[in-house]
């Protein structure tokens, strides 16, 4: 494929990105007047607060990804870190959910002279710890609101559904990475099946040989690095749940953190399923409002605190992110100028 080809497909994909960005984003941009009149009814010292946390979550975000690649002796900035952390998360809205955002940070981190290895773990263990860390914290307000009988037959579903299948998943990758030789025999006989299917032959030594980098990750995982990786993670969530609780603070409302966490972890885990759900991108406003109500928050102050919320934790990242996706994209055509340059 020639150098002009290439220059062609990558705008091309760059302007379908924008113009899915642009209609995916298009609800959340038309309720920003809403969200800013949240806003003026906070404490601006507060507000201050919050959006600081939200800065070490994302920076905390970067820490994961640095964590990661460093069980394989590599590094990048904490800056470079959370621009990929950022970048990959709005990529992924826009193309092939988790895979795309798991793909697009596999690429931009070897592009930085990451080694594959690395680079294929650090986008795909923050997804699973992520989806691990909301599962948890759902289930904490899930508890109460069941004791309590304030949970709707739309939340019980959508939690049940996400439960479901990270359980499944978790379960598959136990099984998976009980036994190496075992392993590698349902990878061979899955093969078998995609050659029939497909008609084409995989190279099966290089596959196993990818089955076995696996379970070598599995070891580093275990014996070195899995302290480092959970602290990380869990700042992720901790800092989150401070920007929620100051907002509160910021809405001159005292409340006891356990609201925070009954109103925080569901919601989360409901906009995972709402492609299955009532209400589209709504539903995790939506539901923080019900959520809060049902303990005790009015609903004045639950409306400021999740507008506030999805406006700070959510809407201004994501622009952002998209930004970040077209300056990776240029820095990364620069690179590859100024390497095509040095080698003549």
């Amino acid at each position: 494929m020639s150098q002009k080809t290439k220059k062609i497909i990558r705008a091309v994909g760059l302007l379908v990105f924008l113009a899915l960005g642009i209609k995916i984003l298009t609800p959340y941009v038309q309720s920003i007047p809403e969200s800013l009149g949240a806003l003026k009814h906070l404490n601006y010292g507060l507000l201050a607060l919050v959006i600081f946390f939200e800065f070490l979550k994302y920076l905390s975000s970067g820490n994961l990804i640095n964590s990661i690649i460093g069980l394989f002796k590599n590094h990048v900035s904490v800056w470079q870190a959370t621009m990929i952390v950022l970048a990959s998360s709005s990529f992924g809205m826009v193309g092939g959910g988790m895979a795309g955002s798991a793909a697009s940070t596999f690429q931009w981190l070897r592009e930085r002279n990451v080694k594959g290895q690395a680079a294929l773990m650090a986008g795909i263990l923050p997804i699973l710890f992520s989806a691990a860390s909301v599962l948890v914290l759902a289930l904490v307000g899930m508890i109460y609101l069941f004791e309590i009988g304030k949970l709707t037959t739309p939340q019980i579903r959508g939690f049940l559904i996400i439960l479901a299948l990270i359980g499944l998943a978790l379960v598959f990758i136990f099984l998976f990475f009980r036994n190496s030789q075992k392993s590698k025999n349902f990878v061979l006989k899955v093969v078998a099946k995609m050659e029939k299917i497909t008609k084409k032959n995989y190279e099966k030594e290089k596959i196993l040989q990818q089955v076995d980098e696996a379970f070598e990750i599995r070891d580093f995982f275990f014996q070195k690095g899995w302290k480092n990786m959970l602290f990380a993670n869990s700042l992720i969530y901790i800092f989150d749940l401070l920007s929620m609780y100051f907002l509160f603070l910021a809405a001159g409302m005292q409340i006891s953190p356990a609201v925070v966490l009954i109103g925080y972890g569901l919601p989360l885990i409901l906009g995972k399923a709402s492609f299955v759900l009532p209400g589209g991108i709504g539903v995790v406003e939506s539901s923080m409002i019900e959520l809060f109500q049902h303990v005790g928050v009015p609903y004045a102050e639950s409306v400021v605190v999740a507008l506030s919320y999805r406006f700070i934790a959510f809407l201004v990242p994501s622009i952002l992110g998209f930004i970040l996706v077209f300056v990776m994209q240029k820095k990364d055509k620069n690179k590859d100028f100024n390497s095509k340059m040095h080698v003549e």
